[in-house]
């Protein structure tokens, strides 16, 4: 091999990284373009992260956060989350539907009736309520709701007299489900919030406090936030999981596909030096055009067909391609070895991103391998007769 050979092997490769960088950007942009233009659409029908915070109690004739403010005498909140993902083009949304079923006790602990009113703010102005319906002490309360203005609920309680405000309903929302449980007061009594999703891999948002308890159900988890008396400005959440997005998926794969046809390139060149076999660039060019085929097919077979069977369909494509291609063009190359190689180096590092975390572990332990595999394999040979002869078998 010499030095004009690796000058035209080291063009071929910086001309596939142009490539890739240009597919890449252009699958991210498609994924962008779509995402703003149908994510919009998406929220007006399903809605945003909602929060739903506590319900304020205030004697009448006062405003939230006042001296006259009520505590609560307790809260027994139960949610439910049901994931329901949608696609809108090259992207998965977190949606979900959320019931929400709440009963809150007021307390009168004065010596003289009371008149005050329980105010709660709905998660979102514009968005769609199901099976609302309040009631005290189990009777119905039915006048008219302003979403926008919230919930606004007269209360009588006669002295000693508790009250028991029952609210419920049922909307749809996207990535989080967030909970103030303290409300205006800052202070909460006899909190009993219990969770139920669908899905086992939960997450919290950041500076959220943390479930007292979190058990897995036959379906998914309960968890549980328990307390007598607490004093706090922190929420409650819940992260709805995310799908892997397909279009982000494949840009990020392709953008690393370098890395993966340089390890691959080392070990051609390696192989073609202790089998003496020559490889000519031109080789080199279509074996990174076969590998290329692989971030091609599986940028556009996103669009169509699930991410698993994209991957496997353009894996397949790219092995056939190059492992065919050098049993037929380059006489004597042990074609098994780079098969084995092409499942390693871009099937395997490719796949490491569908493994949250996973991608620079599986890179860091190849590369060791692959080092310790050539550091045996080239043990015993002369590089300075390497480099200085001349390629004598050529390729049929």
């Amino acid at each position: 091999m010499n030095s004009q050979r690796i000058i035209a092997i080291t063009v071929i490769y910086l001309i596939a990284c142009l490539g890739w960088s240009i597919l890449g950007t252009t699958t991210a942009m498609r994924s962008d373009e779509v995402g703003d233009r149908l994510g919009g659409a998406l929220e007006k029908s399903w809605g945003t992260a909602l929060i739903q915070a506590a319900p304020d109690v205030v004697r009448d004739g006062t405003e939230a956060g006042g001296a006259q403010t009520l505590l609560l005498t307790a809260s027994q909140v139960r949610v439910s989350l049901q994931a329901e993902h949608r696609r809108k083009g090259l992207v998965w949304y977190p949606t979900y539907v959320c019931g929400f079923d709440a009963s809150y006790t007021v307390a009168n602990d004065g010596a003289a009736p009371l008149a005050a009113r329980l105010r709660l703010a709905f998660p979102k102005a514009d968005a769609t309520y199901e099976g609302f319906a309040v009631s005290v002490d189990g009777s119905a309360w039915t006048a008219a709701v302003d979403i926008a203005a919230g919930l606004d609920l007269p209360l009588r309680l006669d002295a000693g007299a508790r009250q028991v405000v029952r609210i419920a309903y049922t909307t749809r929302g996207i990535g989080s489900w967030r909970y103030l449980p303290a409300g205006e007061a800052g202070r909460v009594r006899g909190l009993d919030l219990v969770v139920a999703t669908d899905f086992r891999a939960v997450d919290y948002p950041a500076g959220a406090l943390s479930p007292m308890r979190a058990e897995a159900s036959d379906t998914g988890m309960t968890l549980t936030w328990a307390t007598s008396d607490l004093i706090t400005r922190q929420e409650i959440g819940v992260i709805v999981p995310e799908r892997l997005n397909p279009g982000p998926l494949a840009s990020r794969i392709t953008w690393f596909a370098p890395v993966c046809l340089g390890f691959f390139f080392v070990l051609i060149a390696t192989l073609s030096v202790v089998q003496r076999i020559d490889v000519h660039p031109m080789h080199y060019l279509f074996i990174a055009s076969g590998f290329a085929a692989f971030h091609v097919l599986l940028a556009y077979l996103v669009d169509q067909l699930d991410i698993h069977a994209s991957f496997a369909v353009a894996a397949i494509a790219s092995l056939t391609l190059v492992v065919s291609y050098l049993a037929a063009a380059v006489r004597g190359f042990p074609w098994k070895a780079a098969a084995a190689g092409q499942l390693f180096f871009l099937v395997l590092f490719s796949y490491s991103f569908f493994l949250k975390g996973m991608t620079g572990m599986t890179v860091a332990i190849g590369s060791v391998v692959t080092l310790a595999v050539l550091m045996k394999v080239t043990a015993g040979v002369d590089w300075n007769e390497v480099f200085a002869r001349r390629s004598t078998v050529t390729a049929r």
